[in-house]
């Protein structure tokens, strides 16, 4: 990736160090904080929505075909004007249909590339939802038990109570 950084960064500099001649306050970010902020790939700006509605539309439209329609905008002359858009399209085919070609085959294997990125975030997204209902499920499996021991305390707490009382009945 180029950064034309060189000129932004030292009119950056020049302003920091008039700012510091005039004893204000520069904020300033450098262009490198600016160019990773701006452009840099980083977790918290991914968004799982936006980059699913772009496979869907990259799928969509991954191919490109070389023959357009031809048009144009002089009504009278129209049929002429076709003639040697076609002359001229049959002349260039050599040239671009190859590269039409390459470009739909490498268009097609990025296509093919996210949707395998789509499906394995779909997966994890999925495999992360069980593992997070099985969490809850145990969770409350957890506070079951908690509850359950707690009032097995409270009977073992209460029957030694009644055994320390029939204890000391009998030793009367």
């Amino acid at each position: 990736m180029i950064k034309n950084n060189a000129g932004i960064q030292q009119f950056l500099d020049a302003a920091h160090e008039e700012t510091d001649k005039s004893g204000k306050q520069c904020d300033l970010i450098t262009f490198n904080e600016f160019w990773d902020e701006k452009y840099g790939a980083s977790e918290k700006n991914f968004d799982r929505g936006a980059f699913l509605n772009n496979v869907g539309s990259l799928q969509a439209v991954n191919q490109i075909t070389y023959y357009q329609e031809l048009t144009s905008y002089k009504k009278g002359i129209a049929p002429v004007v076709f003639f040697f858009k076609r002359i001229i399209r049959k002349i260039n085919a050599f040239l671009f249909l190859p590269l039409v070609a390459a470009q739909n085959t490498f268009n097609l294997s990025v296509s093919s590339f996210a949707g395998h990125v789509r499906n394995y975030i779909n997966r994890e997204e999925d495999t992360r939802m069980v593992f997070l209902k099985r969490e809850k499920e145990l969770e409350d499996k957890i506070a079951l038990q908690d509850a359950q021991i707690r009032e097995l305390k409270k009977a073992v707490d209460e029957l030694r109570e009644t055994v320390d009382t029939l204890k000391g009945g009998n030793v009367r």
